[in-house]
């Protein structure tokens, strides 16, 4: 019996080093008190992550194995992970013994990260940024949080690596996202270096594609280089080229540029800090599609057979999906001109790889019928604006038609006082509540040059 309470004493010790520094600070030594041979830090184990490695947090922690530490050295380190931003929840508890101290890290995830990208880094590749970056911030992962340090840390090495590649510029970078929605990416670019576009290069493309592809490209020579503008030239200008000719699932790479003149000081080549590149893109056409049928429903205003009228597009041929989308316009239009002014037709195409044929499903919302609201001319003088007010046909309380705005304006022209250049511009507005349209005519005279 005389031996058992000192044991139990020293289990009850041991359980007590494993809660957390707030449970059980009051009731043992601060480290500084003990033993040196007791303050060797002999390990460290995390928990609570499922997105980052062990070994990563420590590194960030700033911890090191088989140093001397002291309670504020695990207060910094806590500290120093929370300012990064990747954690919500960071508390840490110790025991230790003759033989040194073992530290528990306890961290919880944040709940939301966003991408990262890169705008005009030229002159390294995006696999060469995310290698030097996770160097030097071992959290790194190829997203950042919207709080915290991270996302400066990540500015800072690629300073660090422009310096190092006598690059001229600074970096800077924005949270970005849709106008009508949250951050989803952070975005870094390079200020103060003109990059600009000499040419792009396909590679991938079939002879036949290849003089549409670089006819459309030559809109962005001379242009200054980013992500953004090339990211606009694939979706609105190469695709397109390829959806035309039933290659409806053709994907471009990312822009690889390759630097031909690097930045330098201004010269008669051009003005300074300037870099020209050349861009090329791999392209991968897959396959050709055929289109097998095209289904509708949701419409009662107009028959599928006047619709169907309406598309081109025949079965057993390539399918053009640029050519049915103009054609969905047209039937936006003809919708709008009998009031149904927010009308719209919803597409999902259906594959059959096997078959190498579509089916496009075309789901009509007709929506309600509008009418005429209210009409207003600004800019004009009374007798003017009579004139113009007598000439318009769509009386308050008809059934609106999209289509006559385009017809009104051309025959309004006519009647404003010639000798001066007229700009008109006009804002139509579909009042949901009442189902009405209102049309405001702005109209602004300007001195010919």
């Amino acid at each position: 019996m005389t031996n058992a309470l000192p044991r139990l004493f020293r289990l009850l010790l041991t359980s007590l080093c494993l809660l957390p520094l707030s449970v059980w600070c009051a009731t043992q030594k601060p480290l500084e008190k003990l033993p040196p041979s007791t303050k060797t830090l002999i390990s460290v184990k995390v928990t609570g992550t499922t997105r980052y490695p062990e070994d990563a947090v420590i590194a960030a922690s700033g911890l090191q194995l088989g140093t001397t530490v002291t309670d504020e050295d695990f207060k910094k380190a806590a500290r120093r992970l929370g300012e990064i931003g990747v954690f919500g929840d960071i508390n840490y508890n110790y025991s230790y013994s003759s033989a040194g101290t073992k530290l528990v890290l306890q961290v919880s995830d944040a709940e939301r990260l966003v991408a990262v990208r890169f705008e005009d880094f030229v002159w390294f590749s995006d696999e060469e940024l995310l290698r030097r970056i996770k160097e030097r911030a071992p959290l790194f992962n190829g997203e950042l949080p919207l709080s915290g340090k991270l996302a400066d840390q990540v500015s800072d090495v690629l300073q660090a690596l422009l310096v190092e590649n006598a690059i001229p510029g600074h970096v800077d970078y924005v949270r970005a996202g849709k106008s009508d929605g949250p951050v989803d990416s952070i975005v870094y670019h390079v200020e103060d270096v003109l990059i600009q576009i000499r040419n792009v290069e396909f590679t991938g493309a079939a002879d036949s594609e290849l003089p549409l592809l670089r006819s459309a490209a030559q809109r962005v020579f001379d242009r200054e280089y980013s992500r953004g503008v090339l990211d606009a030239l694939v979706q609105h200008q190469l695709l397109p080229v390829y959806y035309a000719r039933g290659y409806l699932k053709a994907a471009f790479s990312q822009p690889q540029p390759t630097v031909v003149k690097k930045p330098s000081a201004e010269s008669e080549d051009g003005p300074r800090n300037l870099t020209i590149v050349d861009v090329t893109f791999a392209v991968t056409p897959g396959q050709q599609y055929k289109l097998k049928s095209i289904e509708w429903s949701g419409n009662r205003e107009f028959s599928t057979e006047a619709l169907q009228k309406m598309v081109r597009a025949k079965a057993g041929e390539a399918v053009n999906t640029v050519r049915v989308g103009d054609n969905l316009k047209d039937i936006q239009k003809l919708y709008g001109s009998r009031g149904y002014v927010t009308a719209t037709t919803k597409s999902e195409v259906d594959f059959d790889d096997a078959a190498d044929t579509v089916v496009i499903r075309l789901d009509v919302n007709e929506g309600y019928v509008y009418h005429m609201g209210e009409l207003e001319f600004r800019g004009l003088d009374n007798s003017l604006t009579a004139k113009l007010r007598n000439l318009w046909k769509i009386r308050p309380g008809d059934v609106y038609d999209v289509t006559y705005l385009s017809d009104y304006l051309p025959a309004a022209r006519k009647l404003l006082p010639a000798g001066l250049d007229w700009e008109v511009s006009s804002h139509v507005t579909a009042n949901v509540r009442d189902k009405t349209v209102d049309v405001d005519l702005i109209y602004a005279a300007k001195a010919p040059k």
